[in-house]
């Protein structure tokens, strides 16, 4: 045990032991939660907002991107994610991803990997999440903020957090590391990169935010019009070109990328952009909050006096925390390659499909890379939610091993519920017959996964 963790357990208050703790109630969270307990595990979440949804939420990341093949025509990722949506969709609360297409309005008129992305509401995903995770019986602990764990012969014995009343600690037979970047297995000392391999570097961050008031009729017929005349070009790519060179627009993107919301004048905004940010150094953080608040300044004069459709438009809200699209790249039984990504690999152990193309927003420019797999879908294998060194601890979501162009694509919302879904049933498999996560029978584990509605 670590001397620093003697004193955290002397000061810190037991709460008992759970079979599975899940860290994170963001995207792979609550797959994770939701599946482990309906698989008869007692199953506890930490959650340091005090919501359920992660970068869906607190980070108003949206739309959903595509759970289809990249060809549109199946649906490859389905199971709890899709229940959420179902359920969000009959109250009005999003659009079913059969209903969308490539070069909509839905997608921000992109084509490429943009067929099939669902449109939601934020607080609707709140609401419904936590009605699922209640239904599911599993434990919440909101305003939990995870801080160290306690190692014994290569497992996990104990985990340390801080809520209103102090540091608090509890006991669980299996983890899930749903964080995000990775924070519980590196706790842990499980191996990890950090960036790209060649130098480090990791995507920019942004701030996403919603905006009302939308002229969507006039947005659209903008853009149909532009397209005629120059095929090809991003929303409003000529008028940023335009306030670039006259120098009234400083944002490091060339494009804006705007996402309709199924409530008529209500879109979704992903252009602000922040470079050279480690998002697991608190210093960038700051800096990046305090500079992506300034951009969205600067985006809201610019869509009023600029952008036809937007002249009217209303700031609703910002994230309530800059999103970070790539940190630690986790070290596991198997880490995913680009390559794999690309070639659309299949793999024995594959627990969860992916067809969103390798999407690299550009470390250092103002541009980036959108390339399509050369398959309609690739595979992830269990052994990418298996880290190495610890017994008992799971991986998912987007700290799941894979490299910088792997990730690139699984780091989307749909697949990290299918990661979430995978870890959690494997964490109750591993239970039941009592082994290492790393012994968990695959062939179980996948035909369980069928079963309640994920497609392997």
């Amino acid at each position: 045990m670590k001397s620093e963790n003697i004193q955290i357990k002397m000061k810190a208050r037991d709460l008992g032991e759970a079979e599975v703790v899940v860290v994170g109630g963001g995207s792979a969270g609550i797959a994770a939660s939701i599946a482990a307990a309906r698989n008869g595990a007692k199953t506890v979440l930490l959650e340091r907002y005090g919501f359920l949804g992660g970068t869906a939420t607190a980070g108003l990341v949206g739309p959903f991107m595509t759970c289809y093949s990249s060809d549109g025509e199946e649906q490859v990722i389905a199971g709890i994610m899709q229940e959420l949506i179902d359920r969000m969709a009959s109250e009005g609360g999003a659009v079913d991803p059969s209903e969308t297409e490539a070069g909509s309005a839905w997608s921000s008129f992109i084509e490429l990997g943009h067929a099939h992305v669902t449109p939601f509401d934020p607080e609707s995903l709140k609401a419904t999440a936590l009605q699922m995770i209640r239904e599911a019986g599993v434990e919440i602990r909101f305003h939990s903020s995870f801080i160290d764990v306690c190692i014994e012969e290569d497992n996990i014995s104990q985990l340390f957090f801080h809520d209103k009343l102090g540091l608090g600690a509890i006991k669980a037979k299996i983890w899930i590391d749903a964080t995000g970047d990775g924070d519980l297995a590196k706790r842990s000392g499980v191996p990890f990169l950090l960036g790209r391999e060649s130098d480090g570097k990791m995507m920019p961050a942004t701030l996403f935010l919603r905006i009302g008031n939308v002229d969507d009729e006039k947005v659209e017929e903008w853009h149909r019009k532009h397209k005629k005349i120059h095929p090809g070009e991003r929303l409003f790519e000529c008028i940023v070109q335009e306030a670039r060179a006259e120098g009234s627009w400083s944002i490091p993107r060339e494009y804006i990328n705007i996402y309709r919301e199924p409530a008529p004048g209500i879109w979704r905004v992903n252009t602000t952009r922040i470079h050279d940010i480690d998002g697991t150094n608190p210093e960038d953080l700051t800096r990046a909050e305090i500079s992506a608040r300034r951009q969205v300044k600067e985006l809201m004069h610019f869509f009023r006096t600029k952008c036809p459709g937007l002249e009217n438009v209303l700031l609703l809200a910002t994230g309530s925390h800059i999103g970070i699209r790539e940190t630690r790249h986790i070290c596991g039984e198997y880490m995913l390659t680009e390559k794999d990504v690309l070639e659309g690999r299949r793999f024995d152990d594959g627990i969860a499909r992916c067809a969103y193309p390798i999407d690299i927003h550009d470390p250092v420019g103002t541009r980036g890379r959108l390339e399509g797999i050369g398959a309609n879908y690739y595979e992830i294998p269990y052994r990418c939610l298996v880290p190495e060194k610890i017994k008992n601890l799971l991986l998912s979501g987007r700290n799941i091993s894979a490299d910088h162009g792997a990730s690139a694509s699984s780091r989307v919302i749909p697949p990290c519920y299918a990661t979430g879904q995978a870890a959690g049933t494997a964490a109750a498999l591993a239970l039941r017959d009592n082994v290492e996560v790393s012994r968990v029978g695959v062939s179980e584990l996948q035909q369980l996964l069928r079963e309640q509605g994920a497609i392997i």
